[in-house]
């Protein structure tokens, strides 16, 4: 019996003895979950209450976050460090690519969403509109038209940011496009209405098992940035 993603059994391909502590709110540790399904992996899913994080757990994770990977008997700890690491142990099906300077433009994406989409969206993630907000509304913008031009315009071979093929790249910035609703909703920004390709890629997206596994509807994630803002 395969371990359960929101519901749904995944049949694993492995006897190794795979243990992922998550939270289901958490965006990070949604990356490994989608890893997970990706790779059609077999692995026990635990939840962790962040806000209530048992004796146990503090011991094992010794930054106290989510998620964390324990592979027969060893722990890995953060989602990209991860991911990483269950594609080299489970090569197949392969999310990088072979090519070496393909693989090199995955990993830059990758640290792309770390370094530049993410501290975007933080910018914008306050309780307050701030003297700032207009330029980071532009910032923001300026990236997602980075991506529309440097990854989709220059790829004809497919949907996703490395053309034919879901990547690490495609994992590393779907949780957080997930939640992007929130920020529509609450900060008024979107994505800019020249980016068609990237509109796409969500979209396709959408439609993976990985994805469609792992996530939670719009009204779960509102409450969450709701109650941050009006804390």
């Amino acid at each position: 019996m395969g371990t359960k993603i929101n519901n749904r059994s995944v049949i694993g391909k492995t006897m190794d003895t795979i243990e992922l502590f998550s939270f289901e709110g958490c965006p990070y540790a949604q990356r490994s979950r989608m890893m997970l399904v990706e790779k059609n992996i077999d692995c026990k899913m635990v939840e962790i209450d962040l806000k209530n994080r048992p004796n146990w757990f503090s011991k094992l994770a010794p930054l106290g976050k989510v998620p964390l990977l324990r592979h027969n008997g060893h722990v890995i700890y953060e989602s990209r460090i991860i991911n990483e690491y269950l594609e080299e142990v489970f090569p197949l099906p392969k999310l990088l690519p072979n090519n070496n300077i393909k693989r090199a433009i995955t990993r830059f994406w990758v640290e792309y969403c770390d370094s530049y989409f993410m501290p975007a969206l933080r910018k914008l993630n306050v309780k307050n509109r701030n003297k700032d907000y207009v330029k980071n509304c532009v910032s923001l913008a300026k990236v997602f038209n980075f991506i529309e031009d440097e990854a989709f315009s220059k790829n004809s071979t497919g949907p996703f940011l490395m053309g034919a093929s879901v990547t690490l790249a495609d994992i590393q910035f779907m949780p957080f496009i997930e939640r992007f609703s929130c920020y529509e909703e609450l900060w008024g920004v979107k994505v800019p209405s020249n980016c068609d390709q990237f509109n796409n890629w969500v979209s396709v997206m959408k439609t993976r098992d990985s994805y469609r596994m792992t996530c939670k509807p719009h009204s779960y994630h509102l409450k969450r940035y709701t109650a941050f803002t009006n804390n």
